[in-house]
């Protein structure tokens, strides 16, 4: 290959195994229109966490390819598509081309897609097809390429050891040939088959700081930030204060690419980090838009939901407490189609808060029924959870879920201040909050038209209800119920 003209194939083989910094001394040299050049610059942007472009760009590769090259350019957009969770696309992409070179790499795409579209025991008789003829395969990048396909198949068929025995032995070829940028790719499978299917926090800990170490050295600024926020909301979900101020600092220190601003486990860790500090307004508000944002899956609704309602439970909102936690219940049902192992976990999050939610609230019946539901109980982590409503502290909960009980039992302890005499009137809330504002009862009373004494009787009966000693003692109990949020 002339360094100033690289061929298809070689640029294909270059996208796997080179560094950000080699790709794009490549692509200097290299015709920016031509296949190979597109190639390049597809993965110098994935590098720099552009999806968007570097798919527009194999996009164009694939149109002007020639007929030999076409697949070179289908095997590396289709895993790309995949990545955004255009199935359809992808299958009908992979349709569309043949190349017995690659062949089998094309029949691992395919059982990833089945795995990911539900087809589990058609994608596990496509894996097995390819690690029967994997042995005889003698090309390394091919091998290593097969191997991460396969481990991503294995995961969307909830079969972790499948899913983790297959990233190993990719990892093994990948330190072979130097293939950094790809560990990325592949320790990013083993943490997510820890974090969803296997339930070791620790091991997923592990592999997130992999991916970063494996990015660093092959310049893949979009794996380091993946890596970054991976840590974030692993250190949320373990409800480990420390590890969350380090993992928060690590993921300010440099902007984030496109792709992660808007990640729906980041927000998650965002609400729960704000439950902690006690800004469970603001949590709400987080919750909110994070529900409401195109494209959920009813699983992500559902905690939403779920989390929606242990929020207003602190907030003293019952009514909406218990809209959410039946909503949440309603999202959460398990379809009779299988569903990917990050929204199982989700559903049996919501299912699990909706039931400590309605416990708390009064709603029983509906509570416990929520609770009993077989796949809850598949997962004894999640499932724990749901004791929390007995009296149970964090420390009885695994690691994995300690950040949602942290939450869980703050707003218990919320419930615990509440007021003993009945509710807080209107005009009660309104001096209250006038009060905290800095204004007098005079003043007050002018506002409103009544007497200094009638304002200085809604404060007595504030402060009663509200079991408090003294004017600064009231603000500060109605401020930790969150009664004061408009003040």
């Amino acid at each position: 290959m002339e360094a100033s003209a690289p061929t298809t194939a070689a640029a294909f083989y270059v996208c796997a195994l080179a560094s950000y910094d080699d790709v794009k001394t490549m692509l200097a040299r290299a015709d920016r229109t031509s296949t190979a050049g597109l190639m390049l610059a597809s993965t110098v942007w994935q590098c720099e966490g552009d999806v968007l472009r570097a798919e527009s760009a194999l996009r164009r590769a694939a149109e002007n390819a020639s007929g030999d090259d076409r697949p070179y350019v289908i095997d590396l957009l289709a895993p790309l598509l995949i990545s955004r969770h255009l199935y359809t696309r992808a299958a009908s992409l992979l349709a569309t081309t043949a190349s017995p070179a690659l062949e089998l790499g094309r029949t691992a795409l395919q059982a990833v897609i089945d795995a990911a579209n539900g087809a589990a025991r058609l994608s596990a008789e496509r894996a097995a097809a390819v690690r029967e003829a994997l042995p005889h395969l003698d090309d390394d990048v091919l091998r290593l390429r097969i191997h991460q396909r396969l481990a991503l198949a294995a995961y969307y068929q909830g079969n972790a050891a499948e899913s983790l025995e297959q990233a190993a032995q990719g990892i093994r070829l990948a330190r072979l040939l130097g293939a950094h940028r790809f560990a990325c790719h592949l320790h990013s499978v083993v943490y997510a088959t820890h974090y969803t299917w296997a339930g070791d926090f620790d091991a997923a800990w592990r592999h997130a700081l992999a991916v970063g170490r494996e990015a660093e050295l092959g310049g893949d600024a979009s794996h380091r930030a993946f890596s970054r926020v991976a840590l974030y909301e692993l250190a949320a979900e373990r409800g480990d204060d420390e590890e969350l101020r380090s993992a928060r600092s690590a993921l300010d220190a440099e902007p984030l690419p496109e792709q992660y601003r808007e990640r729906f486990a980041a927000g998650i860790a965002d609400s729960l980090r704000l439950g902690w500090a006690g800004e469970f307004a603001t949590a709400r508000n987080v919750l909110t838009v994070l529900k409401d944002t195109s494209g959920r899956t009813d699983g992500e609704r559902a905690l939403c939901r779920g989390l929606l309602a242990i929020t207003s439970i602190a907030l003293g909102d019952d009514d909406a407490a218990r809209r959410f936690s039946r909503q949440a219940i309603s999202n959460s049902a398990r379809p009779e189609k299988r569903i990917v192992a990050y929204e199982l976990r989700y559903r049996r999050l919501a299912r699990a808060l909706a039931a400590v939610s309605g416990d708390l609230i009064g709603d029983i019946v509906r509570g416990r029924r929520a609770a009993e539901v077989r796949f809850l109980k598949d997962d004894p982590g999640i499932a724990a959870l749901v004791r929390l409503r007995s009296g149970a502290v964090a420390e009885d909960v695994p690691a994995n879920v300690r950040g949602y009980a942290r939450l869980i039992l703050l707003a218990r302890e919320r419930m615990g201040l509440r007021p003993s005499s009945g509710p807080l009137t209107a005009m009660e809330l309104d001096v209250l909050r006038l009060v905290a504002g800095g204004k007098n009862a005079p003043q007050i009373a002018a506002m409103f038209g009544r007497s200094p004494h009638t304002v200085r009787t809604h404060l007595r009966n504030a402060s009663v209800k509200l079991d408090a000693h003294g004017r600064f003692d009231m603000i500060a109990r109605a401020r930790q119920l969150g009664l004061l949020i408009e003040a």
